[in-house]
């Protein structure tokens, strides 16, 4: 996934079919959500994991072989088809691992469970950090440029074609499923049975948020910084390097590395740094610097302030995942929390694809206007700090943290 944004703006130059295949792609990814919070409810969720980490491998290793049977390479519908599938897939994914965490876990470990898959997940990002990028185009780079300061280097890395890099992608998922059949689990939660219609189904997920509309501007607020960040990386990430940086791909690399360590930093003392804070006023403290430094992002030309808000943006949205998800996992039931989750998911959706529509006019695409872009998304995310500020205090009253579990 982190090589196909980069593919499309720097390979192809083409930045508006970036930008047009991401929101299509969260068009599809409204119903599909909707869909797999249901699916997460009623079936084991390690299931779930096994089966689609197979669909994943299929595609990925098929759309490799794509390009073994075009002199041109993998067609660019099949990289569309690998984007869009990649997408779903995470759709399902994450809800379920998060849901299979609160079955597994005791309520007094819930924030410290969350904490772990968040150090998980960041460390291997920064595992990966930009690789597949990297290989699409190659690098040869002697020194790194950070503002005045120049770190020599000795970096020589040969261009892999997309065909490689999908293959060896594709692989990791089967490596997944074996790693994904080995776990047993006693789950520490009720999980009842859940019968009927999807749309029934849904409907009870829904009736959940409808009686407790305060969960509900908590949910939808406290994603906002996740809203944006699908956003960013997606499809502003490469148009702001290539066109307001001018830079290249060593700098797209070091975007996710720099991200990966603020966000494996945040996993590891997220509930430290917020001990004795709630939870609401713990988030709208990271929405406000978020939006604060994307600001200066936004005004900057300068590559060590773009790294300083990308570890920033490490920080406030991983440090916002752990606290929003343990906050849930309090005030959601197990049985309902794939339902609901999906209902935010949705709604969050929505949000990114009404800013997708504004960011695939040409205009945000030429010269330096995605600073334009960016400033639209400082507009959504001091929204979303307004809108959960106003309800800050029936959130604190009715929904106070479980246990004061930020002073573990």
């Amino acid at each position: 996934m982190l090589a196909i944004p980069w593919y499309f703006v720097s390979i192809l130059h083409s930045p508006e079919k970036l930008t047009l295949m991401y929101m299509f792609t969260l068009i599809g990814s409204v119903f599909w959500g909707l869909y797999s919070g249901t699916l997460i409810d009623k079936y084991a969720r390690k299931s779930i994991f096994l089966f689609f980490s197979v669909v994943g491998g299929i595609i990925l290793c098929g759309a490799s072989l794509t390009g073994f049977l075009y002199d041109t390479g993998v067609p660019t519908y099949v990289v569309v088809i690998v984007f869009m599938a990649t997408a779903y897939i995470n759709t399902i994914y994450y809800p379920a691992l998060y849901a299979f965490a609160q079955e597994v876990s005791e309520p007094s470990r819930y924030g410290k469970v969350n904490s772990l898959l968040e150090i998980q997940s960041q460390a291997m990002t920064i595992a990966s950090g930009g690789v597949g990028a990297i290989l699409l185009q190659g690098i040869d780079v002697n020194a790194i440029h950070i503002g005045s300061l120049t770190i020599p280097i000795s970096l020589h890395i040969a261009q892999w074609s997309l065909s490689r890099i999908f293959m060896v992608d594709g692989l990791t998922y089967f490596v997944a499923i074996a790693l994904i059949a080995m776990v047993k689990y006693t789950p520490h939660t009720e999980k009842n049975k859940v019968d009927g219609t999807v749309w029934e189904r849904f409907k009870t997920g829904n009736a959940f948020l409808k009686s407790h509309p305060l969960v509900l501007i908590f949910g939808l607020s406290s994603l906002s910084i996740f809203v944006f960040l699908l956003l960013h990386f997606n499809t502003l990430v490469p148009i702001y390097i290539v066109n307001h940086l001018h830079s290249n791909v060593t700098i797209y690399a070091l975007t996710d590395v720099y991200y990966a360590i603020g966000a494996l930093l945040a996993g590891v003392w997220v509930r430290r740094i917020f001990r004795g804070v709630n939870t609401v006023k713990a988030i709208l403290i990271l929405i406000s610097i978020t939006w604060v430094t994307l600001t200066i992002c936004a005004l900057s030309t300068s590559n060590a302030i773009y790294f300083a808000f990308s570890f920033m943006l490490g920080i406030t949205n991983a440090g916002a995942r752990v606290l929003r998800i343990t906050y849930l996992f309090h005030h959601v039931p197990n049985n309902l929390i794939g339902r609901v989750n999906s209902v935010l998911f949705m709604l969050g959706t929505v949000c990114r694809i009404g800013l997708a529509m504004i960011f695939s006019l040409a205009f945000f695409s030429q010269e330096d206007n995605v600073t334009w872009a960016l400033l639209i998304c400082v507009l959504f995310l001091l929204a979303n700090f307004i809108m959960l500020a106003l309800n800050y205090k029936g959130l604190t009253v009715k929904y106070p943290d479980a246990s004061m579990e930020l002073n573990i």
